[in-house]
């Protein structure tokens, strides 16, 4: 499996070797920046939460869900394994799995599903009359995507 990351100043999702497997493991590393995304959530935290929190935590299951069906394996790393990847020194909520028995998976694939998947979770969340992108921008257009729809969240 070939490493592959998708980060900018909002999120990121990160699959890389891990350097202290010898079975060929990955680490799949997922971040939402909390400050950044707070316009999108602000007045919206009732019961259950931050859903920007609740939606990384369902698209890294559905990951999980999907490519168990192929065979890997994942692992849930407290702590973290991923330190460096977060590109800002904002509030980062992360999540960290290893990966295991992936050799067939594709990184570009899996990350490519995360970003998309969540990136509609949090405009369908958003309660703006928007549509999201269509397939995955660029980490930069992205960035600039989501500046544009927090900035036309009404403040109360």
């Amino acid at each position: 499996m070939n490493a592959h990351e998708y980060v900018n100043d909002f999120l990121y999702f990160s699959m890389r070797p891990d350097v202290k497997s010898d079975k060929g493991a990955m680490l799949f590393c997922s971040g939402i920046n909390l400050d950044r995304f707070m316009p999108l959530v602000r007045m919206r935290c009732g019961i259950g939460g931050n859903p920007i929190l609740s939606g990384l935590r369902l698209i890294n299951f559905d990951i999980c869900a999907r490519e168990t069906s192929k065979g890997a394996t994942f692992k849930v790393l407290e702590g973290g394994g991923c330190q460096g990847v977060a590109p800002t020194k904002e509030a980062w909520y992360t999540q960290s799995m290893l990966i295991e028995n992936g050799a067939e998976l594709s990184s570009d694939e899996i990350i490519d599903y995360g970003v998309k998947s969540l990136v509609d979770k949090i405009v369908a969340g958003s309660a703006l009359d928007r549509r999201a992108p269509d397939g995955v921008l660029t980490p930069g257009d992205l960035q600039v995507y989501l500046q544009e729809l927090c900035a036309a969240m009404p403040v109360n």
